[in-house]
């Protein structure tokens, strides 16, 4: 089984349509479900959880899931609510900064009942990023995910995917991600959100060394256009990301975290799952595929079309 689940927001990307960032087209996106789109274009199945709201956008999220194969099972409609909206603006290299619209929405409104429709049989990992640890409610709906999938054995990854403008307090930033390390196999950093973690953290010494101390198999650090490294307890690897002439890089993390866990599940040795998180080879296959398909996301505006298919990427 190699089934993906996704946990987290779904929501509406307002994307600029000219240079001057003056006309904006309502897109769908969030991290957790560009990576669930992501994978399911790679090949594989994958699903999404979250709340979505009972608005005009509801239905336009729900069909771009469906569009893209990503099964909808437990994306669950919160009554009375409304969608979250970010208004992306893009500079003259395709760099993002956001803007979020995002109080009581419904990415913000699941709940714990909610996670026991999961059939953790049929999941072989649990995907999520940091924005469903912004507020308490949803962060605790968060952790006990994260729970029930370490209780069911199944792997879980973690992209940090720090939107700091989400937190009414940004001292809480690296208490509230550190507190989801130890559930966690796979994490996923910017060389952003390192520095910023690593300087607002309780932590003395090297921080990549704390996330593995914690049990933390491996450590994906990427840096834009710079050489990505992937950090193991036994070793540790980086390579060059291919150069291209980026359009958009709203989705080049997502797609490469993706490319990580479809090449990890999907392709390589026969190594079982967990084997494959010790096998450097291994390690070495999802580092080089999960580069390229973040480079192929950027060639595209938008977030589910950008993301890449399998033989764009072979």
């Amino acid at each position: 089984m190699t089934k993906l689940l996704c946990l987290g927001e779904l929501l509406i990307d307002m994307l600029p349509q000219d240079a001057n960032n003056s006309a904006y087209l309502p897109i769908p996106g969030g991290a957790p479900a560009n990576v669930a789109v992501g994978y399911a274009k790679l090949g594989a199945e994958a699903a999404f959880c979250g709340g979505k709201g009972d608005d005009h956008f509801a239905n336009q999220l729900s069909n771009a899931l469906a569009q893209y194969n990503v099964n909808t099972d437990y994306l669950f409609t919160i009554a009375g609510s409304q969608t979250a909206m970010v208004i992306v603006s893009l500079d003259e290299t395709g760099e993002r900064s956001f803007g979020f619209y995002r109080h009581n929405t419904a990415d913000v409104l699941l709940t714990q009942a909610h996670l026991a429709h999961i059939n953790w049989q049929e999941i072989s990992t649990l995907h999520f990023c940091s924005n469903t640890l912004t507020e308490s409610a949803i962060a605790n709906t968060t952790v006990k995910a994260l729970e029930l999938a370490k209780a069911n054995n199944k792997l879980v990854s973690f992209d940090v995917n720090l939107r700091y403008s989400l937190w009414e307090n940004t001292s809480d930033i690296a208490s509230n991600v550190k507190a989801c390390y130890i559930y966690c196999d796979i994490v996923k950093l910017s060389r952003d959100e390192l520095n910023f973690l690593a300087q607002h953290s309780d932590t003395s010494g090297d921080y990549i060394q704390m996330l593995l101390n914690t049990g933390v198999k491996l450590v994906f650090l990427t840096d834009g256009p710079e050489p990505a490294t992937v950090y193991h307890s036994a070793f540790t690897l980086n390579e060059s990301a291919p150069k291209i002439n980026a359009v958009d890089t709203t989705s080049a993390g997502d797609a490469f975290i993706a490319g990580v866990l479809y090449y990890l599940n999907n392709l390589g040795s026969d190594l079982p799952l967990a084997e494959k998180l010790n096998d450097k080879a291994s390690v070495k296959g999802a580092l080089h595929f999960a580069l390229k398909c973040g480079s192929k996301a950027c060639l595209a505006k938008g977030a589910f079309p950008a993301l890449p298919v399998l033989a764009d990427v072979l």
